[in-house]
């Protein structure tokens, strides 16, 4: 069995692993404006559902890398001595993408885990920046996706369309506001390109395709 075909898959699992984390198991957790008696309120009654989120989301990191890493060995030109610049943005970017969602991860453990051990300043603050963590997962994500963006357009034949999507969705998770609805076209965006890269056994296919002469 090639083991290499299964690991696109890991962008699927790591979608499903946020998904799950944040939409499931995160429930309503309190907003930025929260006292820190609610704060603790709502862990305390929660504390092993965050947990089990806290560690879902820390799971879906090295998926991420797995998949980032998957794209980027299947774009990278054989004919280019030098390392692309486009695919290194692309692993750059899954990385930080990673580590945000490991930061979430802990961010959410400490939540549970501090109600006893500390005041509500220190609650206040936990959950301020648990709820502006988004930041930083957009970012990666953003990097991540001009990387792929960049990559793909730099083909002359496969999956141009794909790139071009890519490429704004990268662009629109720096932008405010449409920022969350391009969050959720990049999970779509993964989950597509995992299929895709799956299914049609990338490495093969796109070794087949130049690259433009000013890559």
């Amino acid at each position: 069995m090639d083991v290499k075909r299964f690991l696109p898959l890991g962008g699927i699992a790591a979608v499903a692993a946020v998904l799950f984390a944040i939409a499931v198991l995160g429930g309503n957790t309190p907003d930025n404006d929260a006292s820190g008696a609610q704060v603790s309120a709502y862990y305390d009654a929660h504390g092993a559902r965050e947990i089990a989120a806290a560690f879902l989301l820390a799971a879906s990191a090295p998926l991420l890398v797995i998949f980032g890493a998957s794209l980027a060995g299947a774009l990278w030109p054989t004919e280019v001595a030098r390392p692309p610049i486009s695919e290194l943005v692309l692993l750059a970017g899954s990385a930080l993408a990673a580590g945000a969602f490991v930061m979430v991860g802990l961010l959410t453990f400490a939540l549970v885990d501090i109600p006893a051990k500390s005041g509500a300043d220190a609650l206040q603050a936990l959950n301020v920046l648990d709820n502006d963590a988004w930041v930083a997962f957009n970012s990666g994500l953003g990097v991540m996706m001009l990387g792929a963006g960049g990559s793909l357009l730099a083909r002359m034949r496969l999956y141009r369309r794909l790139g071009w999507v890519a490429l704004a969705l990268g662009i629109a998770l720096f932008i405010p506001v449409v920022d969350f609805v391009a969050l959720l076209l990049t999970g779509v965006w993964i989950l597509v390109t995992s299929v895709m890269l799956f299914r049609e056994r990338a490495e093969d296919r796109y070794a087949v395709a130049p690259r433009m002469a000013s890559s």
